[in-house]
């Protein structure tokens, strides 16, 4: 077990978590906490349940231009990888779709 910071002694930077200084963990914080609004996105994470009733994805979040998909667990990502061109095509064909969508897969547990 390492306890060099047991008695309160600085770990050295290179031995730290993520983050090397106390303003960039604040910096990736705030960043994690601010949330980027996209009207196509809110009216997609709405419809969701209408559009694609069998699949077993959800939007999960909006973050630079990219649409990302939740599943519950890796098998279904897996299994939803070759879905991803299908459900592109059918959100290219809705009302206000940007030209250009980026879809991500992500395993999320809730």
């Amino acid at each position: 077990m390492d306890d060099r910071n047991l008695y309160g002694r600085a770990i050295e930077p290179d031995k730290r978590g993520r983050h090397k200084t106390f303003s960039s963990a604040i910096g990736a914080a705030f960043s994690d906490l601010t949330v980027e609004r996209n009207a196509f996105f809110d009216s997609l994470a709405d419809n969701w349940r209408r559009l694609f009733p069998d699949q077993p994805a959800r939007p999960g979040r909006y973050e630079d231009g990219k649409i990302f998909l939740y599943v519950k667990n890796a098998p279904t990502l897996f299994l939803m990888r070759p879905r991803l061109p299908m459900i592109r095509r059918k959100l290219a064909a809705l009302p206000g779709a940007p030209k250009k969508i980026d879809l991500k897969l992500e395993a999320h547990v809730s």
